[in-house]
């Protein structure tokens, strides 16, 4: 065999397998958790336009490839729909996806996708600027004597992988109290135990903001598609909201009616997570 009919076929290879691998990756559907920033109704819009057309530009540390993003309002149905075959991979927070995989053994990393920074923080109605300012008030002084570090050390840095601890929220007598909107589902950054006990990250941050408030909290449970609907009709006064920039110009994506705490904890990769 000559030279020019080796490169021929080595090259008519790489073209055949690069248009598998382009295919697949067309094909390839991708679980997400529901929004915050839009309706039940939108989410469906959204969902069912991308499953359509096909044409979700997913960014991964190889390139990019094009997907079909499905919606779902909590990560324990999207794990359901990962096991069912519903969904070729879930996209998770970083600290998510390694605890995920922790006590799901049957799942491998993907695709590793470095992001637009994303951060938690909480979310408020715009005529409710008094709640927020005091939320912020708290969420500064726990940057500055520390306590955000230690919180992120004990939940996020080294979780350790067993369920998150329980968090205890102090009680005031004749104190107000607000109410929050929780999905519980989200470990080790949000969780509430079987028995309905709170634990994870946001909520520890949380009771320590309602300890230095001397306010009292109600956890309210909500579907995370659900919750800026909770928000806009006054069934909560709070919620955990995740903010992410847009573009260079680095402005967040808030609906209108909405406004947004400092941020208290940000990640720049998520994890795209499959079963083995």
């Amino acid at each position: 065999m000559n030279a020019k009919k080796l490169v021929l076929i080595v090259l008519v290879v790489f073209v055949v397998a690069l248009l598998a691998v382009s295919a697949s990756a067309a094909g390839r559907k991708i679980g997400h958790l529901s929004k915050l920033n839009a309706t039940s109704e939108e989410l469906q819009k959204q969902s069912e336009t991308e499953i359509k057309n096909g044409t979700t530009q997913v960014f991964s540390s190889g390139g990019k490839y094009t997907g079909t993003i499905i919606f779902y309002d909590s990560l324990t149905s999207m794990i359901m729909a990962l096991n069912a075959g519903e969904v070729d991979e879930i996209s998770l927070p970083e600290v998510v996806a390694e605890y995920v995989m922790h006590v799901n053994s049957g799942f491998a990393v993907a695709t590793i996708m470095r992001r637009t920074p994303t951060s938690l923080a909480f979310g408020f109605r715009k005529d409710d600027d008094t709640l927020r300012s005091q939320f912020n008030k708290a969420l500064k002084s726990m940057k500055s004597d520390g306590a955000l570090t230690i919180f992120r050390a004990k939940y996020i840095d080294m979780p350790g992988f067993d369920e998150p601890a329980p968090v205890k929220f102090d009680k005031f007598p004749n104190a107000p109290t607000i109410k929050v909107a929780v999905t519980g589902d989200l470990p080790p950054i949000d969780f509430v135990a079987a028995d309905g006990t709170p634990a994870g990250f946001n909520t520890a941050v949380l009771a320590e903001i309602a300890s230095r408030m001397k306010v009292n909290v109600q956890l309210v449970n909500v579907e995370s598609g659900a919750r800026a609907a909770a928000l806009a009709s006054k069934r909560v006064d709070v919620v955990f909201w995740v903010q992410t920039s847009k573009g260079a110009d680095k402005q967040l994506d808030v609906p209108e009616g909405i406004a947004i705490s400092e941020e208290y904890y940000t990640w720049k990769q998520d994890l795209h997570l499959k079963k083995k």
